[in-house]
């Protein structure tokens, strides 16, 4: 099994999130759906994993979304 990164699993929320946000979800909302759907694909324990040990989450977050969708932030 391939171990999940900080930079795979961030670039599966910042796309549902946009999509979450382009569908009118606040972005409390669309951070909450987008995690759940992380947490279906690879396994609550792996995200909680990634989180957990992942230092300068919130700048890499913000970073993956501005690439991503700069209009929603």
């Amino acid at each position: 099994m391939v171990e999940l990164t900080l930079l795979a699993l961030l670039n599966s929320v910042g796309e549902n999130f946009c999509e979450y946000r382009s569908a009118g979800n606040d972005t409390y909302k669309s951070l909450l759906l987008s995690y759940s759907d992380a947490s279906q694909e690879y396994g609550v324990n792996e995200v909680k994993k990634v989180i957990k040990d992942s230092d300068g989450l919130n700048f890499s977050a913000v970073a993956v979304a501005m690439l991503k969708c700069p209009q929603h932030l």
